[in-house]
């Protein structure tokens, strides 16, 4: 098995739009062609907590 390893930077503001645009429709179209994802994270504190990492 294979994982990629994502990191998406976002502009100040902008996490919580970039959460819902996967939720609501990214993690549909993975599912579709039979990908999976291993886990999403998110940073709570200090510089990045502008940024989604995920599996």
């Amino acid at each position: 098995m294979f994982y990629e390893l994502r990191i998406y930077d976002c502009l100040p503001g902008r996490l919580p739009a970039l959460l819902r645009r996967f939720s609501d429709q990214t993690l549909a179209i993975w599912e579709r062609h039979g990908i999976r994802q291993a886990g999403f994270f998110t940073t709570a504190i200090g510089e990045n907590s502008n940024r989604l990492t995920y599996f």
